[in-house]
């Protein structure tokens, strides 16, 4: 059974799935529980383990394979397992059941390679030299995390090459854009390689095209300051000379400022318009993935989401069916 397969009326669930995340708990009656989020390559649930001991907590971690049997129920408005029995198959084990780890990847819905490529022809169109050698370098030096790994461990484009699927979007978005702000003075050569550049340090920063954590240098630094370092040493690797570096600097203040905010984790504020661009595209993209990810969980229409910390606690109401 695949998890897109379970309903709130199926009965005698089993199903084998990757653990994504785990959170130890404990209920009111003092007893621990786990809190663990399943996933395979049709989608995602959460499920419980009530009253879990010492030895489940040591046996269910993060990428491990797990076989469930369970029940299920609605909590608030969602699909929720209860897990009644389980087993961790071991790597050495996936034949036997007849599994790989591909079975347990949710990768993003279109072809990345095509889509690439098309990016890479955008870019060596562009006139602005400084801004297009560092970005198709910078691109070549990680090419395959760009285009494998999650732009998020959760809260975006959480799937398997989800970084190349946002930067993507955005820079189609911006593209589409141009002719409705055309009364505007707008770089959108730096706004394009913007879109590309503003979460490159995510290839640093995440632990793998899973993701299910970060690394110690994305803990220690953060993303937006990993990219930042990257722009710089690749302007120092190509001996730009000091006009050249006048874009460097934008380009830079583009990553730098792509959360919009400090308090969203930006160490410096919009003070390019081409900043407000990417930062608000940025935004936008996230929340609309999110809210529409939330939205799919809502196990039938006219009924509301869970609070959203993400937007500020609030629920959204499914309303419509994509035909």
């Amino acid at each position: 059974m695949k998890i897109s397969e379970i309903s709130k009326d199926t009965k005698n669930i089993e199903i084998i799935a990757r653990i994504e995340k785990v959170i130890l708990s404990t209920g009111n009656n003092g007893a621990n529980y786990l809190v663990i989020n399943l996933i395979d390559n049709t989608g995602r649930v959460e499920a419980r383990l009530w009253n879990s001991d010492e030895t489940d907590i040591k046996k269910i971690k993060l990428d491990a394979i797990i076989r469930v049997e369970a029940t299920s129920n609605i909590y608030r408005q969602q699909l929720q397992l209860k897990i009644n029995n389980y087993e961790i198959i071991e790597e050495d084990y996936f034949e036997s059941y007849g599994i790989s780890q591909d079975l347990f990847l949710i990768s993003a819905p279109f072809n990345i390679e095509k889509h690439y490529q098309i990016l890479l022809n955008d870019i060596n169109k562009l006139e602005n030299d400084v801004y297009k050698q560092i970005t198709i370098s910078i691109l070549k030096d990680y090419e395959t995390e760009f285009k494998s790994y999650p732009a998020a461990t959760s809260v975006h484009h959480n799937v398997v090459g989800g970084l190349f699927w946002h930067s993507f979007s955005l820079l189609k978005s911006a593209q589409n854009i141009k002719e409705v702000y055309k009364y505007a003075e707008i770089d959108w050569e730096l706004v394009y390689c913007g879109v590309i550049l503003h979460d490159i340090g995510k290839v640093i920063e995440l632990k793998g095209k899973t993701a299910s954590e970060y690394t110690n240098e994305g803990k220690l630094m953060g993303h937006i300051s990993i990219g930042n370092t990257f722009i710089a040493k690749k302007a120092h690797d190509l001996k730009f000379d000091l006009i050249q570096y006048k874009d460097v600097v934008k380009l830079q203040h583009i990553v730098l400022a792509s959360h919009g905010q400090k308090e969203f984790g930006s160490p410096i504020e919009p003070s390019l318009i081409e900043a407000v661009i990417v930062s608000s595209l940025d935004a936008l993209d996230a929340r609309i993935y999110k809210i529409n990810d939330e939205l799919k969980k809502v196990e039938s229409f006219d009924n509301w989401t869970s609070r959203l910390l993400t937007e500020d606690g609030r629920q959204f109401l499914r309303h419509f069916n994509k035909k």
